[in-house]
């Protein structure tokens, strides 16, 4: 009896081996070929609110910039590839790519994610605040019954385009970031709505 489990053991074992090196490699070759995002990327452009707008950036509020340092303007509005499925965006604009990132990179990173938690009564910028603070539900939409239910950053992560800083909405950082990259995509041309 011993010997016949030993034989289906060793048979079980040379069948699932194979299988499972063969999983592990397709794996890790899949991953070798993914771009990995890049939070940051500089641009020979430019960009204003208009060439926003002509990508499909729908404006819903101006924010005032006085206590931003060195940003020119600030909006929150929407974007998606799907005109029926768009989703929440702060951008900033400054007057470089340089200035975007030496000034509004850390201001974007504390008005995201774990540091706008932490910090939300303290923020520097106070603009729009409300804004960023919001309940956000499993299907990523909110409503005025459920604000007290689960309340969070409404942006947990950013990016820098060229001289756009970028918050973007998600249930969490990485779809927050996926959308960052489709925005960018749009920006860029590579992607249309």
């Amino acid at each position: 009896m011993n010997y016949y489990r030993k034989e289906m053991n060793t048979k079980l074992i040379m069948y699932l081996v194979p299988i499972f090196l063969l999983a592990l490699s397709t794996v890790s070759c899949g991953n070798e070929d993914a771009e990995v995002f890049q939070q940051i990327q500089p641009s020979d452009t430019t960009y204003t609110l208009e060439d926003l707008k002509q990508m499909g950036f729908k404006k819903g509020k101006t924010y005032k910039v006085d206590e931003l340092p060195d940003a020119e303007s600030a909006y929150m509005g929407f974007w998606g590839l799907d005109p029926y499925d768009r989703h929440d965006y702060e951008i900033r604009i400054y007057p470089s790519h340089e200035i975007a990132v030496n000034v509004g990179k850390d201001y974007a990173d504390e008005a995201t994610g774990k540091r706008f938690e932490e910090n939300r009564k303290n923020q520097r910028w106070k603009e729009g605040v409300k804004d960023r603070w919001q309940a956000q539900g499993v299907t990523d939409i909110s409503g005025g019954a459920s604000r007290q239910n689960n309340p969070r950053p409404t942006y947990p992560s950013w990016a820098i385009f060229g001289n756009v800083v970028m918050l973007c909405r998600g249930l969490d950082e990485e779809q927050s970031l996926e959308r960052c990259d489709e925005f960018i995509q749009a920006i860029t041309g590579k992607t249309q709505p």
